[in-house]
C-alpha cells in the first residue's frame, strides 16, 4: 500500500476568503484558447456529474455553428450555448458576455 502525500497541507492556512466577482480587479483578462476553455469545462462537468450532457451540447454547438452563414449569427449563437453551459453547471446570479447581460437569475432568488 502506497502512502499519500500530505505535504501540501502545511501551505494551507485555514483561512477560507470568498472572491468578490462584482470587482473587476478579481477576474482575469486572459483569454484561453478553445481547447483549453473546453477541457476545463468538461472536467467541471466531471466533477458535478453532467459530463455526458457536456458533450452533448460541445457536439450540438459544433454541429450548429458549422451550419452557420453570418458573423452576427455566429455570434448569437454562441452566446445561446454559453447560457446553457452556464445553466448546465447550475451557474446562478447574473452572466455578462463581452460586457452585455446575457442571463440573470438573481430576480428568481
Amino acid at each position: 500500500m502506497s502512502k499519500i502525500d500530505k505535504t501540501f497541507l502545511r501551505d494551507i492556512t485555514g483561512n477560507i476568503e470568498k472572491i468578490d466577482l462584482d470587482k473587476s480587479e478579481n477576474l482575469s483578462n486572459k483569454i484561453l484558447k478553445e481547447q483549453e476553455t473546453r477541457r476545463r469545462l468538461l472536467t467541471h462537468a466531471r466533477i458535478n456529474g453532467c459530463e455526458r450532457d457536456m458533450l452533448l451540447l460541445f457536439a450540438k454547438a459544433d454541429n450548429t455553428l458549422k451550419n452557420c452563414t453570418n458573423e452576427n449569427e455566429r455570434q448569437g449563437i454562441g452566446k445561446l450555448f454559453i447560457v446553457e453551459v452556464y445553466k448546465l453547471l447550475g451557474g446562478s446570479g447574473q452572466l455578462f458576455v463581452d460586457g452585455q447581460l446575457v442571463c440573470d437569475d438573481r430576480s428568481n432568488e
